[in-house]
């Protein structure tokens, strides 16, 4: 087999979107976008904590994939260049702000809806997921970001973050481990 034949047919159709935003074709970006940004906008939250931020920050990653669409090889997937200058505006955004940020409850269950119960406990874990992943060092908490909600591998993981693949794996090995440790109340012993 040829690697254009192991190559996933979205990872394809990236790179002809791509080329033909490189030459000028503002629909074939329009495409891009509605293509990666539920994905980006959902990593990028997770970092930044409140989807207002996270929506301007991914529109500032559409923006620069434009401005850099005619200088872009497709050695990496496209997804993996995205997540990779959501990274540094992600980095840019808490030296901005001087810490991490915090996360809040986006959605709270309605009073008299028939699952209130379950979907308050459904709450209560996820809050207590984030603000285990929020105590997390930053290297951690993007590596297991990238790996949980964007799905991604290492090896992809270590292109988006600048980083060998040998430490992405120590990062992801010590963010589980300190997760186990604070969830564990909520999901028993490990």
């Amino acid at each position: 087999m040829s690697p254009e034949e192991l190559t996933p047919p979205e990872d394809e159709e990236d790179k002809r979107l791509m080329s033909l935003v490189a030459s000028g074709d503002d629909e074939a970006l329009r495409l891009l976008v509605h293509r990666h940004h539920p994905r980006l906008v959902g990593y990028l939250r997770s970092e930044v904590g409140s989807q207002a931020t996270a929506e301007e920050l991914a529109m500032e990653v559409f923006i620069r994939l434009h401005r850099a669409a005619s200088r872009w090889r497709p050695e990496a997937k496209l997804t993996t260049y995205l997540i990779h200058i959501a990274h540094n505006l992600v980095l840019n955004e808490w030296r901005r702000r001087g810490r991490k940020p915090t996360s809040a409850l986006d959605s709270t269950p309605e009073p008299g809806d028939q699952r209130h119960d379950s979907a308050r406990r459904v709450t209560e874990l996820d809050e207590a997921f984030r603000k285990a992943v929020d105590l997390l060092p930053p290297e951690q908490k993007t590596a297991i970001l990238l790996l949980v909600q964007q799905e991604m591998p290492y090896e992809e993981i270590a292109v988006a973050m600048d980083a060998p693949v040998s430490s992405v794996k120590t990062w992801i090995h010590r963010a589980r481990t300190r997760l186990r440790e604070l969830l564990k109340d909520y999901y028993g012993p490990a």
